[in-house]
This record gives structure tokens, C-alpha cells and sequence, in this order.
């Protein structure tokens, strides 16, 4: 969990993103790597007569790229998880659509639902009224965990 916290008069805000080690230059790199590989090997055979293999290695080259592509899109995931006086503000960022989400602050709830028979959470949500929102789904259960103990504590205080 990549988690920011961000304390003024009275509010208090949480960004959660997932785990990316993958910059943009790296995966340009990546990208250019792996395209060059497979073009070479689909040369090499080429000029050895199986030719049929090229079609294969532009369709491999046209997946790597829809992939570097997808991952690109969702760089900027996140959710900003805001805590007013009276109001809960979640703002969750996924590819180019966001969605935001207001609670009042008096009801909402924290909830970590754990699988039957198991120790480690599944599902971390938070909302009032019978209207819930699921949070950190891109993040470790450990970090689940304690995300969870922190929006308690922001409640709380």
C-alpha cells in the first residue's frame, strides 16, 4: 500500500494506490525489449525459410503493446479517502472514469469481512445507511488491515 495521510484544521486525507514499480520509461523500455527480441527470432526464421512464423510475432508484438497500453491507463489508480468534520469524501480513480462518494461522517462504519474459516480479510468497506463502498482491492491483506485501523481511528477522532 503506497498510503499518504495529510492532516488540516480538523480533516484528514488518505490516498491508497496499489504497488507499481513500473515507471513509464521502464515501460517504454520493456515494451522496445520485447518487441525487438521477438522480431529478431522472427527474422532469424524468416531467413530460414519458415516464414509463416512473422504473422505470429506481429500478433505478439500487438499484445505486448495492448498491455503496455492497459498498464499505462491505469497508472494513476487510486482513491482518496477524505475525513471532515461531517463528511467522508471518497474519490476512486480506475483507467479514465472516477467515481466519488459522500457518507456522513456520525454513520458511517468500517467493515473487514474475513472468509469463513480463514484469518485474512477479503474485503475492506465503508459506508452508512445499507450503501457501501468497497476500498484498497489493489492492496495486500496486511495493508488492508491496517487501513482499515486507521479510517477507524480518523472516525473516532
Amino acid at each position: 500500500m503506497n498510503a499518504g495521510a495529510a492532516h488540516e484544521s480538523g480533516s484528514a486525507s488518505l490516498v491508497v494506490r496499489p504497488n507499481r514499480s513500473l515507471s513509464v520509461a521502464g515501460m517504454v523500455v520493456l515494451f522496445l525489449a520485447l518487441s525487438l527480441h521477438a522480431a529478431a527470432i522472427g527474422v532469424w526464421f524468416t531467413l530460414a525459410g519458415a516464414w509463416m512464423i512473422l504473422p505470429f510475432t506481429m500478433l505478439e508484438i500487438l499484445i505486448v503493446g495492448l498491455l503496455c497500453g492497459w498498464i499505462y491507463r491505469h497508472r494513476d489508480d487510486c482513491e482518496l479517502i477524505t475525513v471532515e468534520a461531517d463528511r467522508i469524501h471518497i474519490l476512486k480513480r480506475e483507467g479514465n472514469g472516477a467515481s466519488r462518494y459522500d457518507f456522513p461522517r456520525y454513520w458511517a462504519r468500517v467493515h473487514l469481512d474475513r472468509r469463513s474459516g480463514s484469518a485474512s480479510p477479503t474485503r475492506l468497506r465503508i459506508g452508512s445507511h445499507g450503501r457501501y463502498v468497497a476500498l484498497g482491492e489493489h492492496i495486500n491483506d496486511a495493508d488492508r488491515v491496517l487501513l482499515a485501523q486507521e479510517l477507524t481511528r480518523l472516525l473516532r477522532s
